[in-house]
This record gives structure tokens, C-alpha cells and sequence, in this order.
């Protein structure tokens, strides 16, 4: 059943009056990638909202697991569940014959896939965007796409970026499967908005995390919070100069309810928690000083191989007034991202 921390964090999204729930409500919305961690957390905020609501919103999760969303959600009356895979092209009509709103959250964003399985990627990342479309253009949806920083390539700019800059992405490097397919995947939402007429939006995220990480999970910030849990020092594979933000979960989540309520079509919005913004080297310095034990320390063993897997470019903060300009206001600073997912963690 639904872990206590999502449950806490579902139930603050729904007791916050600033966001649009009302545009939800007596809706049928759409989730896919529901047992990934944003999807999952938007549908726990959903199903929490139409639990108190007068007029009931009906969730439909989209998931390769149906039996790993059950062990979260179990046999809630809001929610319904349908087997599908991102490299499905198609959302059929018997299983989806109507929905309101669309979250799109199926991606697959493990830096190792990006080099060992490109292919796979690619085509599953594009797929799914199509899938999503084909489906908000059937049934006349809203479409909310999750997208990433890193459509954004390499940032040579010393001030935050906006939606309409960007930097270079050599389509020839591997590890960039990930990010030119989020930017096709982009492309296909302003194409489909243009010559179709779909109601489509984009929110492009930071990195994003919370409670749901998977312990073993192998990005740079979940490290850091192993190595503190395990008393170790926090090793670098680079010099740690790299600078973004960073977003908790139900803040992501909020975001993406704002904008499916009330974005403008065919637009995309930056979604970051600007107090957030340091150096990999300072959020290793301060999970080390905050989790670890008083011996943990934090040193550098440069490896050009596995600094491969990382994202190009020293410095990637993003202009969140676009976003902001709707209402929506993140609430959750980076040590408290920590604290939460560390506490799930160690229960």
C-alpha cells in the first residue's frame, strides 16, 4: 500500500489551495509511466484529491506492471490500471476510450542505458511521446509531456536559460540518445499542436528525486546519499564544478498540474527550485556534513571513463518565471529532498 512519505507529501499537494485542482475534478486523466517515480507520486496526489473531492476525478495509470502499482495503491475506487509499454505506437480505444487530461511520464532515464541501450532509448522514448499524442488527439485530452534539462545540450550562458536558448548536442555521441529524442519528442508536440490543433504543453525538468529512489539507483545524488548511509566517503569521478538544481518530487508534480490546468498550448515551461542551485562539489559537502558520520569525507578520484555518463557543460540553471507566472512556487529545499528520501530509505 502507499508508503507513509508519498501519502504526507499527496496529502500537503491537496491541502494546498494555490494549486488548480479544481480543473481536475469530475475529470478522467490519464497517467503513463504510473510506477516511475514522478508518474507514481502524481497518481497518489490524484487519487489523495479525488478521495475528497465533491465531484470525484477518475485516474487511468498506464504501466508495464500493473501488479507493482497494486502494491502501492492496492484496489483504489478512483484508480484504473491498463498494461501498456512505451514501445506500444498505439493507446487503443478499448482501453482508453475517453480522458480529459494526459500526464506523459513513461521515460527511461538511467544514464547507463543511454550508453549501453541507445537504441532501445530512442525508440521508446519517441514511441511513447507518439503514443501519448495519438491519444490526446483521439479523445480531445490536454497533453502534458515530461521532458528534461537536458533538451537544453551544452549551456555555455553565466545566467539562467529560458526556454528559447539552448546549447549544442552532437547527435554522433552516444550518451546523447536520451536528450535528441527528448527533442524530437518536443518537436512532435509543437508539430502536433500546429498542424493538428492537440492542446499540448511541455515541462522541462531538472533533476528530480524524493522519496521512491530506488536505493541502488546509480545518479550522482543517490550516491552521495549511500555513501552517507553506509558511513563512506563520497568518492568524485569529476573535479565536482558541474552547477545545476534540483526539484522534489511533489514539486514536480505540482508543476505539472499547473501546467496541464493552465498552460498555454505549445509552450514549454522550466521547472526548478532555483534555491537549489550548487556545484556537485558543494552537494557533496553538504550530504557529508548533514548524513554522514563525523569521519565521512568527500575526495576526488578523477576517472575520464565514467565521466562519460554524465551530462556535458559546467553550468545549467534554468529562468522558472515562465512557470512561476501560472502560480506555482516550489516548497521543498535540497536537504530536505534528502532528508525524505533518506528516511524511506532506512523504514
Amino acid at each position: 500500500m502507499m508508503h507513509d512519505i508519498l501519502l504526507d507529501d499527496a496529502q500537503l499537494l491537496v491541502a494546498d489551495e494555490t494549486l488548480p485542482w479544481s480543473a481536475f475534478d469530475g475529470k478522467t486523466v490519464v497517467v503513463t509511466g504510473a510506477t516511475g517515480l514522478i508518474g507514481k507520486s502524481l497518481v497518489a496526489a490524484l487519487i489523495t484529491r479525488a478521495s475528497v473531492a465533491e465531484s470525484p476525478l477518475h485516474v487511468v495509470a498506464l504501466v508495464r506492471s500493473e501488479k507493482k502499482l497494486r502494491e502501492f495503491f492496492g484496489n483504489h475506487p478512483h484508480l484504473s490500471i491498463v498494461n501498456w509499454d512505451a514501445t506500444d505506437p498505439t493507446i487503443g480505444e478499448d482501453d482508453v476510450p475517453e480522458a480529459d487530461y494526459v500526464f506523459h511520464c513513461a521515460n527511461m532515464t538511467s544514464s547507463a542505458d543511454f550508453i549501453n541501450r541507445p537504441v532501445e532509448v530512442i525508440e521508446t522514448t519517441i514511441g511513447g511521446a507518439r503514443a501519448a499524442l495519438e491519444l490526446a488527439r483521439r479523445t480531445g485530452a490536454k497533453l502534458c509531456l515530461l521532458s528534461t534539462m537536458e533538451t537544453y545540450g551544452e549551456v555555455t550562458a553565466n545566467h539562467a536559460i529560458t526556454e528559447s536558448e539552448g546549447g549544442f548536442l552532437d547527435a554522433m555521441v552516444v550518451r546523447n540518445s536520451y536528450p535528441e529524442a527528448k527533442r524530437l519528442d518536443e518537436a512532435l508536440c509543437a508539430a502536433y499542436a500546429s498542424e493538428l490543433g492537440v492542446n499540448v504543453s511541455v515541462v522541462r525538468l531538472v533533476q528530480t528525486f524524493g522519496p521512491g529512489v530506488d536505493y541502488h539507483d546509480g545518479r550522482v545524488f543517490a550516491d552521495f546519499a549511500r555513501c552517507a548511509c553506509e558511513g563512506r566517503d563520497i568518492v568524485l569521478l569529476t573535479d565536482g564544478s558541474k552547477q545545476n538544481s534540483y526539484l522534489y518530487t511533489s514539486d514536480a508534480v505540482s508543476a505539472l498540474l499547473f501546467v496541464a490546468a493552465l498552460g498555454e498550448p505549445g509552450s514549454a515551461y522550466n521547472a526548478a527550485n532555483d534555491n537549489t542551485f550548487c556545484s556537485i562539489r558543494e552537494m557533496a559537502g553538504m550530504v557529508a556534513k548533514r548524513f554522514g558520520k563525523s569521519e565521512m569525507g568527500v575526495r576526488i578520484e578523477l576517472d575520464a571513463d565514467a565521466a562519460k555518463r554524465f551530462r556535458k557543460g559546467s553550468l545549467l540553471q534554468l529562468d522558472t518565471s515562465r512557470l512561476r507566472s501560472l502560480g506555482w512556487v516550489p516548497r521543498v529545499d535540497l536537504p530536505t529532498m534528502y532528508e525524505r528520501m533518506m528516511w524511506e530509505w532506512q523504514h
